[in-house]
């Protein structure tokens, strides 16, 4: 078995030549214009167009990628978690594609002769862990998910490799034990690293001082998660991957305050948490293309860490360019009626899931688009209204965005959580509490 990186959560896994293209994000601009590849792709979706299969571990789209995936042909199948939420399959048909395998949790699907991947639920029912409001005992079968993530494990040729790609250790805890007593030995582990979201550079609540430090603390937790994967699985060989982006356009000033480990520093940030952890397992560094041979336990070419100052330049002369797909909207003061009228729809849709889930809370959210008028959200029961910045009230967050990425929310073009994902969002909470259930609940404002 052999696996080949490309970038971020994207690799290939091949055995006695079949090969399975894991999470495509193979174009520049996903989240609305704001991600893009560091160091910059060299190769395009096209150049794997002829793979056995896909592996889709979610719908985030640097693990699935839309433009990539329209270029590939439609009758190659595609493998996906059989989720009790059916927006990943909804989107891979929308796309053309023929073949679309939902492979159900613990039943292995065989990619060929003594070749299997068994894609798991990377969840164990606990809200507060998995960062949903509500738990999965809404759904009527327990062994399907309603968390966007899964887990993959490819075995053949008496070798198993895991990929975790963002599945959040402690949600998938209870699941990697199950592999551990499955498959008793661990050849290579893909485990992410890092954390996308807009905590902390989107947040006006703090100063430019408390972002570094709170990025600092950011990315230590996620550093620790993969070494708590490591301790627990114990793989003989493991490459760090996944979360890996640059932010282009006017949001690239807030790559600093990200929290996400750049790739050169991996060689310096993994090895005292290993050996304080008393992990044993070798971590493994590639570079774009090349690849590790598992059962020789040997890489194509040795890493050559990308350069801070070659990045520095990169984001300044090519990425601080790039354009946002909402900018293009043209809104004005005259929008504000239908953009209203369509604001009350959306609250409605999301007001039938606050009453269906028993969810209130006294915060309000309000949406400031920069048109003079500010959007009230409640989530006690009370209309959607619009008010004056002197009419805010606390609790309350404050959420800035364009006039245009909204009207892209309300026209189901965009959705909320990329939003946030993309860093198109800025934040002011008062008081500094965060409260998961309204960011989940957002999600249905459209």
């Amino acid at each position: 078995m052999k696996v080949q990186y490309v970038s971020s959560a994207c690799v290939v896994v091949e055995h006695e030549g079949v090969r399975v293209l894991c999470d495509p994000w193979l174009t520049d601009g996903i989240y609305y214009g704001s991600w893009h590849h560091y160091p910059p792709l060299n190769i395009g979706p096209e150049s794997f167009h002829d793979v056995d299969y896909l592996y889709l571990t979610h719908i985030h789209p640097d693990h699935c990628d839309v433009a990539s995936l329209k270029t590939f042909p439609k009758h190659i199948p595609i493998l996906i978690h059989q989720y009790e939420e059916k927006f990943l399959l909804r989107l891979i048909k929308s796309l053309g594609f023929e073949n679309v395998i939902e492979v159900e949790h613990k039943v292995p699907f065989g990619l060929a002769d003594g070749f299997f991947l068994e894609i798991l639920a990377a969840d164990n029912c606990d809200p507060a862990i998995c960062g949903r409001w509500f738990s999965c005992h809404v759904s009527a079968n327990p062994t399907k998910t309603l968390q966007i993530d899964s887990l993959g494990v490819f075995s053949g040729g008496g070798k198993v490799l895991v990929n975790t790609n963002d599945c959040p250790f402690p949600v998938a805890k209870v699941v990697c034990e199950y592999v551990i007593e499955k498959y008793q030995h661990i050849d290579f582990l893909l485990v992410g690293y890092s954390g996308a979201g807009p905590y902390p550079q989107c947040f006006k609540n703090l100063s430019e001082y408390e972002k570094i430090a709170a990025a600092e603390v950011k990315k230590t937790q996620f550093l620790e998660q993969s070494v708590s994967y490591l301790a627990l699985l114990k793989p003989s060989y493991f490459l760090p991957f996944a979360g890996q982006y640059t932010l282009g356009g006017q949001l690239s000033h807030l790559n600093p305050y990200r929290g996400v480990p750049e790739l050169e520093n991996l060689e310096e940030l993994f090895p005292p948490l290993l050996e304080r952890s008393s992990v044993s397992s070798k971590m493994i560094l590639l570079n774009s293309l090349e690849s590790f041979d598992i059962g020789r336990e040997k890489a194509s070419l040795q890493f050559v860490p990308p350069k801070a100052a070659e990045r520095s330049a990169y984001i300044r002369d090519v990425l601080l360019t790039k354009k946002y797909s909402y900018e293009d909207f043209e809104v004005t003061e005259n929008s504000f009626p239908e953009m209203h009228t369509k604001m009350v729809q959306a609250f409605q849709h999301m007001r039938s899931k606050l009453i269906f889930y028993n969810y209130t809370s006294e915060t309000h959210v309000y949406f400031d688009i920069g048109l003079g008028s500010i959007f009230s959200i409640p989530f006690n029961g009370d209309d959607l209204s619009v008010v004056e910045t002197r009419e805010i009230k606390e609790p309350y967050v404050l959420i800035e965005l364009h006039p245009g990425l909204l009207s892209m929310i309300l026209n189901r073009k965009a959705h909320f959580n990329n939003s946030e994902i993309g860093s198109h969002l800025t934040f002011y909470r008062s008081p500094n509490i965060y409260e998961r259930g309204i960011y989940n609940f957002l999600s249905y404002l459209n």
